[in-house]
């Protein structure tokens, strides 16, 4: 799979939450806002995979699609990788976008609609006050990261 068919996965991956968010909030059903938002959330976990598998096939890592895995392969080859060490920085502060997503992803993928998890991240996607827990905000985040991402790849 070439890097240009990769970008187009991720790019479609994001348009896709896009559109789930957009038409989330023109929804007057509380059962579809939160079908359009779950699945936003599967769009943008898909997406976050996609551009794992774009800096994976860049850098030519070994191993499983897991930020982790990429990390540990990018250590054993001596390289440094901006955009995992970003996401692992990320991962670590329970506050930022990508905690959200993961936590978010994760509540709604095990359909814990009970917990407090997903009581509380899930259903203020899109139009939550709070930055951290807006899909939106998730998907700001991850569309600029993916942009950077590329722009330093295009200048090497």
């Amino acid at each position: 799979m070439s890097g240009s068919s990769l970008a187009s996965i991720t790019n479609q991956r994001l348009d896709g939450a896009r559109r789930l968010l957009q038409q989330s909030q023109e929804s007057d059903n509380d059962w579809m806002t939160q079908s359009f938002e779950s699945s936003a959330l599967f769009q943008l976990r898909s997406a976050l995979n996609g551009l794992l598998q774009e800096v994976k096939t860049s850098y030519s890592l070994q191993g499983v699609l897991e930020l982790d895995a990429l990390l540990i392969a990018a250590d054993h080859q001596g390289i440094s990788v901006p955009v995992l060490n970003e996401l692992a920085q990320h991962k670590l502060n329970p506050q930022s976008w990508l905690s959200q997503l993961l936590s978010a992803y994760n509540a709604a993928l095990e359909c814990q609609v009970g917990s407090h998890a997903y009581a509380t991240e899930v259903e203020l996607i899109g139009r939550g006050s709070d930055a951290g827990a807006s899909t939106q905000y998730i998907l700001s985040s991850l569309t600029e990261l993916v942009l950077r991402f590329r722009e330093d790849a295009a200048e090497y």
